[in-house]
Parts: structure tokens; C-alpha cells; sequence
């Protein structure tokens, strides 16, 4: 089930007691923010393990002058970290040392991050729109959301102050999440918006799902299909088509073409994500979102290796 925000409540905003005694079991907290015209885009990804005492992930930038982590122009991303025993998360500096405070409940939040004087993130998060939710049972429990915000503030990267002012996602996760992602597809993700009343979120591969969202009316996506062109030498995806129908008969044709992007080692998984900056159009409306492609290590390089790299997949 999915789109029931009113499964939440301002206690969502706090760490979930634990669901599961596997050691796997993992909170996330997830935010996104670009700046369009430096073709730059942050991440700011953590999570915790509380099974087992465990924090990880951190901050990374990227642009279009390298897709290789190694080369990105930030790149922190920690996976062992001693998990305090105490936490709120409506105010709460992760170990990586990515703060998160809320300020309204389920809808704004100030993110701030800094090292030594290579960077420093002061930006404010505050929703366009309500959460997305998954919820499972009955009564239904929610274990996922994502929500649309308007992202304000200032990167300084390198010593180059660049404001932000973008739309962007954010989302959260608390459930048991497999450590080894066995086959790629169904598990794509794009979003963008060009407004609170024109955004959507598609996530899967071949078959879509998510929501669209016009003239300010959010519907689940009833049915849909995401094509690729990648390029031929490095594999990363180069051209994204949306064509899909929401629950409501109106359709969504989403194109888009990624600017920038980076080869992201998925924090705590045995997997890779290209997660890339993209300038799209909905409906033939222009704006700016994020595409993450995701893939298995194994299944990556097999692809890179047998050089099929150019293959639509």
C-alpha cells in the first residue's frame, strides 16, 4: 500500500524501535540536493544497525568532470562507526558528523555538515508536499516514505561558496534490507519536480511505479514503463524515458538527461548505484531531478567486462 501519509505521526520523525533481531536490520535518513547550473549534486545518506551498534554512510558531492568516487569532489562515506546509545533523531549528529535538526514535524529540517576546509553543508529542507508512504498489514504499518522539499542554503566546496535553491527528495527507510542484492531491475528510482503541483517519483525498472502529481492532485502510478540509452564505452545511463498512467487516467511522458553523475559505492551493500543529476521534462514542463540506477557489484562488472556496456538494458 502506498500514498497513506496519515499512517504517520510527529514520532515518525524519531528512531523506530527495532522490527527484527537480524543483525541487517537498518534505519536510514536520506536527503538530495543539486545545484543545476555547476551540474553539481550532495548527498547526505546515514544510517544505523542498531542490532548490532553500528552507523554509517556520510556526505559526497559530485559534478561532471569525473564519475569515479575517488575522483568525485567529495567523498565520505563511512560503513563502522560506534552507534550512540542514546539518539533522537529529531536532533541528532550522526557519527559521520552529518547533523539533522527538525524544525517542523514531518516537513522541515535544518542539515548541516563540515570537514576541516574542504567543506561545509548549511542547508534547510522544507516540504512541498505531504510523504509518500509504504505501508504494510492491517492495520497498516508504515516502514518507507518519501517527500518533495524545497532545499535552501550553502555548499562550499573547496572554498567556492554556491548557493542552494532546488527541489529535490528525501526519503526514510527502517526495515530488515538484504546485504547482497542478488539480481538487478525493479529497483531504479527517479524523481523530479517543477513544482508541489507538478513532480513525480518513479521507481523499478522495465514496470513502474511511484506517483504523479498534477495540477497539485498526487496519484500512484497505475501502469508504466522506463526506457534507457547508455553509453557505449562506460555503461552509465545517458537518456531516460518515462511513459506511464496514474491511477486517475492522466499520463505521464517524463524525459531525461543526466548531466552529472558518480559511481557510488551503496553504503553498506554489496552493490553500486549511479546516482546521477538530471535536467528533465515533465509533460514538456522543464526542470531538475535525480535518477539512481542501481546495480549488484557482481552483475555490474559482468556487464562492464563482457563489454555489453552499450546494450540497453
Amino acid at each position: 500500500m502506498e500514498g497513506m501519509d496519515d499512517v504517520l505521526t510527529p514520532e515518525d520523525d524519531n528512531f523506530h524501535p527495532i522490527g527484527d533481531p537480524h543483525w541487517f536490520w537498518h534505519e536510514t535518513c536520506f536527503f538530495y540536493f543539486y545545484i543545476a547550473e555547476k551540474k553539481t549534486g550532495c548527498w547526505l545518506y546515514n544510517y544505523i544497525r542498531p542490532n548490532i551498534g553500528l552507523a554509517g554512510g556520510g556526505c559526497w558531492v559530485w559534478d561532471d568532470r569525473s564519475f569515479f568516487h575517488m575522483e568525485a569532489p567529495y567523498y565520505a562515506n563511512y560503513s563502522a562507526l560506534p552507534l550512540p546509545a542514546e539518539r533522537d533523531l529529531r536532533d541528532f549528529t550522526f557519527p559521520s558528523g552529518v547533523r539533522m535538526r527538525m524544525l517542523e514535524p514531518l516537513a522541515k529540517y535544518h542539515l548541516t555538515y563540515a570537514d576541516r576546509d574542504w567543506i561545509a553543508v548549511d542547508v534547510v529542507w522544507d516540504a512541498i508536499q505531504k510523504p509518500w508512504v509504504r505501508a504494510k498489514g492491517e492495520p497498516p504499518v508504515a516502514s518507507h516514505w518519501e517527500q518533495f522539499g524545497h532545499v535552501t542554503g550553502e555548499l562550499t566546496l573547496h572554498g567556492e561558496r554556491m548557493r542552494v535553491d532546488c527541489l529535490a527528495m528525501r526519503d526514510r527507510t527502517w526495515s530488515f534490507r538484504s546485504e547482497k542484492w542478488k539480481t538487478h531491475g525493479g529497483t531504479a528510482y527517479a524523481s523530479a519536480a517543477a513544482s508541489g503541483d507538478l513532480n513525480f517519483l518513479a521507481t523499478g525498472g522495465e514496470s513502474i511505479g511511484g506517483f504523479f502529481t498534477e495540477n497539485g492532485e498526487r496519484r500512484a502510478i497505475a501502469t508504466g514503463e522506463r526506457r534507457v540509452e547508455r553509453h557505449a564505452d562506460n555503461g552509465y545511463i545517458t537518456r531516460i524515458e518515462l511513459d506511464a498512467t496514474d491511477t486517475a487516467g492522466r499520463r505521464l511522458v517524463a524525459v531525461g538527461e543526466p548531466v552529472s553523475r558518480l559511481a557510488m559505492p551503496l553504503p553498506g551493500l554489496h552493490a553500486v548505484v549511479w546516482t546521477s543529476t538530471v535536467a528533465w521534462t515533465i509533460n514538456g514542463v522543464r526542470c531538475w531531478g535525480e535518477d539512481q540506477d542501481p546495480w549488484p557489484l557482481a552483475e555490474w562488472a559482468q556487464l562492464r567486462r563482457s563489454g555489453r556496456a552499450g546494450r540497453a538494458l
